[in-house]
C-alpha cells in the first residue's frame, strides 16, 4: 500500500489531534479531569486545569498545585524557545490560581519562584507570618551586599521597614553612602544644575496564543512622592510614606507598559531611615546626595571651607544614627563606625583650575 504525502499529512494531523484534547472555558469537566491534565506534563492542559479550578474555586486542585510549583523543573534554553515559553505560560497559570483563590502557599514554593516571578512571589508572601519569611525577605533585599535597586528588593526591605529588626536597620545604614558634590567656583558666580531621568519598559500585545485559556501575569509598580496614579488592577503590597509598591495584574498576551523615575540606593536607603524616624525624606537634616559651593579665594579658604561643612554633615548624620539608638532601632554594639560615610566628588568651575589632580568641569 502506498501512502501519499498529503494522506500522511492527514494521518498525522488526526494522530496529534487525538492526542491533544480541544479544551472550550465552558465545557464540562470534572474534579478527576482536572487532576489528570495537572499531572499530565503538558503545558497547555495544565494551564487549563489551573484557569477551571480558579473559576470554580476546586479545592482539591487547589491543594495539589503548589506541590507541583515546588518540583517543577524548567526545560534548558536548547530545548527549543516554544517548549520554554509554554512552561512559563502555565507557571504562571497556575501562580495566578494561586493568588486569586488566596491560597497560602509554603514558603520553599515562593522561593522557587522568587526570581522568575517576583511580583506573584511578594503577593504570596504576604500570606506568610513576618516570623517565618523574615529570613528570606532579607535574603531578597541584601543578596550579595548587592544596592538596593530591583522593584522586588525595594518591595522586600519596605515590608521589612514595617517591623524593623535591629540587624535590617544596622545592614541598611552600613551601606549608606552620603554623596557630596563640592563644586569650586569663581567670586560672583553661581550654579543651578538637576536632572532627572525616566525609564519607560514596554512589552508589546500578541495574539491570544491558539488553544490555551487566558493567562495572566504580574508586574510590579512603585509609586511615590506626587505620584497619584492608580490603575484599578492594582494590588497593594506595601506602603512606607509617599512611597507605594503595587502589583498589577494583566493578559499575558496584551502586553504592559510602565514609565519610573530611576530612585538611587541612597535615596531609598534615606528613605527608610526618615520613616524609622517619622520625618518626610525631604525634610531630613542631611540628604543622600548633596552638592556644596565653595567659591575660591584661596587655599587655606577653600579647605576650611570644606572642613567645616563636611564636620557639619558628619554631626548631622550621627545625630540620626543616635536617634536610632534612643528608639532601640538599633544594637549600641553595632556601632562600629561603617555609618556615616560620605563620599566626595570635586568640580571645578574655575579657569586654570587652582587645585592639582582635579580637571575643570565643561558647562
Amino acid at each position: 500500500m502506498i501512502i501519499r504525502p498529503a494522506l500522511l499529512l492527514l494521518v498525522l494531523t488526526a494522530q496529534i489531534l487525538a492526542q491533544e484534547p480541544v479544551v472550550t472555558p465552558d465545557m464540562s469537566v470534572d474534579t478527576a479531569s482536572l487532576h489528570r491534565w495537572l499531572h499530565s506534563g503538558d503545558p497547555r492542559l495544565i494551564a487549563w486545569a489551573a484557569d477551571f479550578a480558579r473559576r470554580r474555586h476546586d479545592g482539591k486542585i487547589l491543594t495539589e498545585i503548589p506541590v507541583l510549583l515546588e518540583h517543577w523543573s524548567m526545560p534548558p534554553v536548547a530545548g527549543g524557545y516554544e517548549e520554554q515559553a509554554a512552561q512559563r505560560r502555565a507557571i504562571l497559570a497556575l501562580l495566578d490560581c494561586l493568588i486569586q483563590e488566596n491560597v497560602q502557599v509554603p514558603l520553599p514554593v515562593i522561593e522557587a519562584t522568587g526570581d522568575e516571578f517576583p511580583a506573584q512571589a511578594l503577593l504570596l508572601i504576604q500570606r506568610i507570618p513576618l516570623k517565618s519569611s523574615q529570613s528570606t525577605l532579607m535574603n531578597w533585599v541584601l543578596q550579595r551586599d548587592a544596592p538596593i535597586i530591583s522593584t522586588r528588593s525595594r518591595a522586600a526591605a519596605m515590608i521589612l521597614a514595617k517591623n524593623p529588626d535591629p540587624e535590617f536597620v544596622y545592614r541598611v545604614l552600613g551601606a549608606l553612602v552620603q554623596h557630596v558634590t563640592v563644586r569650586i567656583i569663581p567670586r560672583g558666580t553661581g550654579f543651578g544644575f538637576g536632572s532627572g531621568s525616566t525609564s519607560c519598559g514596554d512589552s508589546f500585545g500578541l495574539p491570544p496564543t491558539p488553544g490555551w485559556p487566558v493567562v495572566y501575569a504580574y508586574y510590579l509598580v512603585q509609586r511615590g512622592g506626587s505620584e497619584k496614579e492608580e490603575s484599578s488592577d492594582a494590588i497593594p503590597i506595601v506602603q512606607i510614606g509617599t512611597h507605594r509598591m503595587e502589583a498589577s495584574r494583566y493578559e499575558e498576551n496584551r502586553g504592559w507598559g510602565e514609565c519610573t523615575t530611576p530612585q538611587s540606593d541612597a535615596d531609598f536607603r534615606q528613605e527608610l531611615v526618615a520613616y524609622w524616624l517619622g520625618i518626610e525624606p525631604n525634610k531630613m537634616p542631611w540628604q543622600s546626595e548633596q552638592t556644596f559651593d565653595v567659591v575660591w579665594t584661596t587655599r587655606p579658604a577653600y579647605e576650611r571651607d570644606l572642613g567645616a561643612y563636611i564636620e557639619d554633615d558628619r554631626i548631622k548624620m550621627s545625630q540620626t544614627l543616635h536617634k536610632l539608638l534612643d528608639r532601640q532601632l538599633i544594637d549600641e554594639k553595632m556601632i562600629d563606625g561603617s555609618f556615616p560615610q560620605i563620599s566626595i566628588k570635586i568640580e571645578c568651575d574655575v579657569t586654570p583650575c587652582p587645585l592639582p589632580g582635579i580637571v575643570g568641569t565643561q558647562r
